[in-house]
């Protein structure tokens, strides 16, 4: 299930997506854009899958936009934004709207687009080496896919406009401090331990995780009695259900639930 661009692992239930351009530390083209597209709309349909791990090859997790390319399909009228809204932001509504959990296991530089890549990913596990770079302000441009919203939820107002307008690396234990990273690991430990939380989760009810996730990205434009009503109805929704059975039985019984 290889592309051009990317490399895609499903050993299911757990599927793994790397950025495949290492010579250029995983940059986006138009290429990579389109590919991963489809490679998310794809993994949102496999039912065998439900943890996604997206990381990079080589020694980064992405430098982010391709500065190289001389050549692509975007509208010349208005080639940056047709390639964020065409091109990137089908990417990023995948991984928010998809009902899996997506991890981020961060090697290297997420710089740019590539940054907020990995910072709209629902879980974030980083190396000890590893930064979150908003690198827009040194070649005289904003910060683009979402990352003014993305940085600004961390970080706070003040302390994200010093980042992105100073464009400043924001390290990995930092990034631990402020909960952009979950986990920070040593550099030949990414992989390993990504995939063993993986395999943690994956074994969890899939729809107390998928349901979960919605209710706390929606929480992000909700007020609290908004999100306490919808938490009603969902909760309303999946109690009795099979895994509610499941796990329930599996508390009373004092062994692990087994949900198919």
């Amino acid at each position: 299930m290889n592309t051009e661009t990317l490399q895609i692992n499903i050993e299911s239930p757990i599927a793994t997506v790397t950025l495949n351009r290492p010579n250029v530390l995983n940059a986006f083209n138009e290429q990579l854009v389109l590919d991963l597209q489809q490679a998310f709309k794809n993994l949102t349909e496999d039912e065998s899958v439900r943890v996604i791990i997206l990381t990079g090859s080589g020694k980064g997790f992405s430098a982010g936009a391709d500065l190289t390319e001389r050549e692509a399909s975007w509208d010349p009228d208005c080639p940056s934004k047709d390639a964020l809204l065409r091109g990137y932001m089908p990417i990023f509504n995948n991984i928010v709207e998809m009902p899996k959990i997506v991890i981020a296991a961060i090697n290297g530089p997420a710089a740019g687009i590539g940054a907020a890549l990995a910072m709209a990913c629902d879980l974030r596990v980083m190396t000890k080496s590893s930064y979150i770079l908003s690198v827009f302000s040194n070649i005289a441009l904003v910060p683009d896919g979402g990352l003014n919203w993305l940085l600004t939820r961390f970080l706070g107002y003040a302390k994200a406009l010093e980042f992105a307008i100073e464009a400043k690396k924001i390290d990995s234990q930092m990034c631990l401090d402020f909960g952009i990273a979950n986990k920070v690991v040593e550099d030949n430990k990414l992989l390993e331990e990504t995939y063993s939380w993986a395999n943690s989760l994956a074994k969890r009810s899939p729809q107390a995780l998928s349901n979960t996730k919605r209710l706390m990205r929606d929480s992000l434009s909700k007020s609290y009695f908004d999100t306490f009503k919808q938490e009603a109805e969902i909760q309303n929704e999946i109690f009795g259900s099979s895994e509610h059975r499941e796990a329930v039985q599996a508390f009373f019984e004092k062994r692990q639930p087994k949900f198919d």
